[in-house]
């Protein structure tokens, strides 16, 4: 098992502080006042969504020395760095809310990431672009679209509070997404389009089927958000698994599924999965 995420206090308490930049009292919040079962799934819950901003740390950090490896535009360079600042904060908020929850939140183990040799071993520029791609486009959008969902429904201030922070970082993250795929593309020779198509498909392609098999056992006339209001688990920042679905195929409807056809991005083969989400109202 992993160690638990910790605080070194003194001279880096201040530039905690300062990076989380919101001030949020935890000590307000009253887990009590929930049944058992939902306070022990929101505590799974947050504790998984701290280890999660975490390996984005991680690899907004990697992305950086890939961008700065491929000889990137120096402007770029800021925008990463923002990047990375947002994930550790995001990582912050997240494990001061599964301790607010009676959790312990630890890093991921193993704590050091897999990455793949052909990845390691690719050019850096490549190694960049299937960054921005799978994480800081497609990923983003997704986490922007559930978390988007939860803060403007969540009335419960400290929860709401969290969701608000990460939601306001995260609506820059998918921007700066799009803009570096775009401008990145430049480098490549059209004939490249297939692969990073391919790469599009393994990465939203697994959402679009995990989304179909969950909506499966739900009568087609509740195929909309409406059919899934969930009171209270939203009060803790939880989503059921339909919901989560339905907002999967919302955010490809909305956002994802634009983005890569105007990037002559988006795989024929997604069309497919696509035609189960076509009677879905979103």
């Amino acid at each position: 098992m992993s160690h638990p995420m910790r605080y070194a206090g003194g001279v880096f308490h201040h530039h905690h502080e300062e990076m989380v930049g919101v001030e949020i009292d935890f000590d307000a919040f009253d887990p009590g006042r929930f049944p058992d079962e939902l306070r022990k799934r929101a505590r799974q819950t947050w504790y998984q969504r701290a280890q999660t901003e975490f390996r984005s740390t991680q690899i907004m950090t990697r992305f950086m020395t890939e961008v700065m490896g491929a000889g990137d535009p120096i402007d770029v360079y800021a925008v990463v760095v923002d990047l990375i600042e947002d994930e550790a904060r995001h990582t912050a908020l997240c494990a001061a809310m599964c301790r607010a929850l009676g959790g312990t939140p630890r890093f991921p183990d193993p704590i050091v990431p897999d990455d793949p040799r052909e990845f390691l071993d690719a050019p850096m520029g490549e190694r960049a672009m299937t960054t921005a791609i799978s994480m800081v486009a497609i990923s983003e959008a997704l986490s922007y679209g559930f978390m988007t969902d939860l803060r403007e429904r969540c009335e419960e201030p400290t929860v709401e509070a969290v969701l608000a922070a990460t939601v306001d970082d995260e609506e820059d993250h998918q921007e700066l997404g799009w803009a570096y795929v775009g401008q990145s593309l430049k480098r490549f020779p059209a004939s490249t389009r297939r692969a990073w198509c391919h790469l599009v498909k393994t990465v939203l392609g697994p959402h679009l089927v995990k989304s179909a098999q969950v909506l499966e056992d739900v009568p087609e006339k509740d195929h909309h958000l409406q059919a899934f209001p969930e009171p209270d688990l939203v009060e803790l920042g939880l989503l059921s698994e339909q919901r989560q679905a339905l907002l999967v195929y919302q955010t490809v409807d909305e956002v994802v599924e634009p983005r890569l056809r105007s990037l002559e991005l988006w795989p024929e083969e997604l069309d497919e999965l696509l035609l189960a989400s076509s009677e879905i109202a979103i």
